[in-house]
């Protein structure tokens, strides 16, 4: 994985650590673990092993669960049998990605169970860190979330800024008069509105998926109320732990949450070592 490259090569031009290089016999082998230091979600124990194996193949490396597992302080997560200089070498970016990466999972199990009793999807946004969005999705998954879109190709989405060049939603209403694939994209597709008056217009212009963009909550209800059981409503925008559940009352379909990826609290993980196993 290109990522897991990047990311050692931060710390280990050539592969050289000069701290363990200088103190630590290339010949000696041991076990080290990493334990949970806090209650998490785990996420990206496979990218922690190919860490490992990137450093040295020949490293066992053997995940003790699996991701979306619930851990508290002190279990372990992963062991990794080997040479020691090679544990040392690949600790630090291993822990990089799963504390970050648990982070994202335990978030995201956070604000599901936050809003479980109303049935609300809590999905992420592209909000991501610049090269670890297919890892970050997958963490978002972890914790019982997804997300509406990985990419700008796989599916439509017309937001805010597209609608601005285009001259508003009336210059969407000609567009889709006079296109031949509209009734595709109105199907598959998803547009922002930013008002109800946009929402009356998205719906009889026949879009089966509409975002919410900053709504309150009260007009998130009254949205729901008035076309929820005709198209699938989403809401975005201003939307915390503090008032999530004011949104899901309303018994809107989804919630995307930048917050799941792009401000997210990193999990406390150790790594623990013992060279006296040979």
């Amino acid at each position: 994985m290109e990522i897991i490259r990047l990311a050692l090569e931060e710390d280990l031009a050539g592969g050289v650590d000069v701290t363990t290089d200088w103190l630590v016999n290339p010949d000696l082998k041991g076990e080290a673990w990493i334990e949970a230091r806090e209650d998490a979600i785990i996420a990206g124990l496979d990218v922690v092993r190919d860490v490992f194996l990137a450093v040295d193949n020949d490293l066992m490396v053997t995940p003790l669960c699996e991701d979306g597992a619930r851990v508290r302080p002190l279990n372990r997560v992963v062991s990794v049998y080997g040479r020691a200089n090679a544990i040392l070498k690949a600790e630090r970016t291993a822990l990089n990605f799963l504390t970050h990466l648990s982070g994202v999972a335990t978030k995201t199990s956070e604000l599901v169970d936050m809003t479980r009793a109303y049935g609300t999807k809590i999905w992420c946004t592209r909000k991501t860190t610049p090269g670890l969005r297919r890892l970050e999705v997958a963490a978002v998954r972890a914790g019982g979330g997804d997300t509406y879109r990985d990419n700008l190709y796989e599916k439509i989405l017309v937001k805010d800024n597209h609608l601005g060049i285009m001259g508003g939603m009336e210059a969407l209403v000609k567009k889709v008069e006079h296109d031949p694939d509209a009734l595709l994209n109105l199907e598959a597709g998803k547009v922002e509105v930013a008002s109800l008056y946009e929402l009356e217009v998205a719906v009889k212009m026949g879009w089966k998926h509409i975002l919410l963009d900053n709504f309150a909550p009260e007009q998130v209800r009254e949205a729901v109320e008035r076309y929820g059981k005709t198209v699938a409503l989403e809401a975005s925008g201003g939307i915390t732990t503090k008032n999530i559940q004011s949104y899901a009352a309303t018994g809107i379909e989804a919630i995307s949450i930048g917050q799941l990826t792009h401000s997210v609290r990193s999990v406390d993980f150790a790594l623990e070592v013992d060279w006296s196993v040979k």
